[in-house]
């Protein structure tokens, strides 16, 4: 038996926010259906690939009640300049959950944002 291709399926209120959203970080959209309207987006970066999704099409298409609401899950993404990154996601539409911050002993910056739909985005610099 072999594994391959992980994925982290977000459920989003709106696709095309959510996807907009994450594409200032980077990401690269490489599904999508149906072309209007969609009820699933997929998008990439690095070898991470992040699903956007309805949470109707799960409950109407699998039999599951996906959990929309609280901190459900959280992105990290690394950069090498978590100020800058903290500013533009806050102009892309994110909320402010926790300011750019030292930790452990100045080994790292970080700062936590939530996007459009509740999800903490975790903004990582190592640094030394």
């Amino acid at each position: 038996m072999e594994f391959s291709d992980p994925q982290v399926i977000l459920f989003v209120a709106d696709t095309e926010r959510a996807a907009s959203f994450y594409r200032v970080f980077g990401f690269r959209e490489t599904f999508r259906a149906p072309q209007e309207a969609p009820v699933k987006i997929e998008m990439v970066l690095g070898g991470f690939t992040l699903g956007l999704a309805l949470p109707q099409l799960m409950a109407e298409s699998h039999g599951l009640a996906p959990v929309t609401a609280g901190h459900r899950a959280c992105i990290t993404l690394w950069t090498d300049d978590v100020d800058a990154a903290y500013r533009l996601s806050l102009n892309a539409g994110a909320t402010d959950n926790r300011s750019p911050y030292a930790f452990q002993e100045d080994r790292f910056r970080i700062a936590f944002v939530e996007d459009p739909d509740g999800y903490p985005v975790q903004l990582v610099q190592k640094l030394g």
